[in-house]
């Protein structure tokens, strides 16, 4: 979990997320917020507190749901916020990525799965040949047999979609990933291997990951730093054993006490009161 590299390749810096009228409070207020090359970074918080917001806003899709943008992403020094859509969609695939909660979402369910990851290839530059031969390879390198490009959304589980999407962003050499809690809804032992192959993607092309999760016991074993949102706020950002162990923020004390302890009964994940859909997430 290091880099040689100290120079930010995603750096946020007063950054506002605003829905509805001008004067309304941001959805997401970041003041800084950076990520290094070869770097997973969390990004923690309760229901409702901004992550997804911040997730998609870097990709540049929170534009298409009316929010006014305002503050620096810098993308490898590129300036996202004023970048023409155009230019947005050129560097989604290449240069940054998403791994939805849902995959099942990112797919369409009248089309094999194999189709949409060709089209992505294609639609960046691969002839047919090479567009198939990456597929297949990136496929193998996540543990399913090239066949399943064949197959539709509806015939493959959770765990083997979140495959598909990972080597998806394997064939196009991701270098920015953003993971939007893309374990919850699997369970613990294909949640391992998930994070695995993306510890993997991260070795085998420096890719830096942004790990979105309310579960800090997942970011801790995984990221090297943890930065924790409340209200669209960082309010800690530090190593993730350090916030592990000493925590700041009575947020972060909360999420800590959530974590299922063997032998306890699970009990629910802390709420701030805010619907997760409504806020982002």
């Amino acid at each position: 979990m290091t880099t040689a590299d100290d120079t930010p390749f995603l750096d946020l810096r007063n950054l506002h997320v605003r829905y509805g009228a001008a004067d309304s409070s941001p959805a997401v207020r970041i003041d800084q917020l950076t990520l290094l090359r070869g770097q997973f970074l969390g990004l923690a918080g309760e229901s409702g507190a901004g992550k997804t917001t911040a997730g998609l806003t870097v990709l540049g899709l929170t534009r298409h749901a009316g929010a006014r943008v305002t503050g620096s992403i810098r993308l490898a020094g590129e300036e996202l916020v004023s970048a023409p859509e155009r230019r947005l969609r050129q560097l989604r695939g290449t240069t940054m990525a998403l791994i939805p909660q849902n995959p099942a979402a990112a797919f369409s369910p009248v089309l094999p799965v194999g189709t949409t990851v060709l089209r992505a290839l294609r639609l960046h530059g691969c002839t047919r040949a090479e567009a198939r031969r990456r597929a297949t390879a990136a496929l193998e390198r996540v543990g399913l047999p090239a066949e399943h490009l064949t197959r539709f959304p509806h015939q493959l589980s959770g765990g083997q979609l979140q495959r598909v999407a990972i080597a998806l962003a394997s064939a196009l050499r991701t270098r920015l990933l953003i993971a939007d809690e893309p374990t919850s809804a699997l369970d613990v032992t294909v949640q391992a291997e998930i994070c695995a192959l993306l510890a993997e993607l991260r070795d085998a092309h420096g890719t830096a990951v942004l790990f979105i999760s309310h579960d800090l016991a997942l970011l801790a074993g995984l990221c090297d730093r943890i930065a924790v949102l409340h209200h669209g706020q960082v309010i800690e950002d530090r190593p993730a054993a350090e916030l592990i162990a000493a925590p700041r923020a009575d947020c972060t004390r909360r999420l800590l006490a959530a974590v299922p302890r063997p032998g306890t009964p699970a009990t629910p994940g802390p709420r701030d009161g805010r619907d997760e859909e409504a806020a982002g997430a």
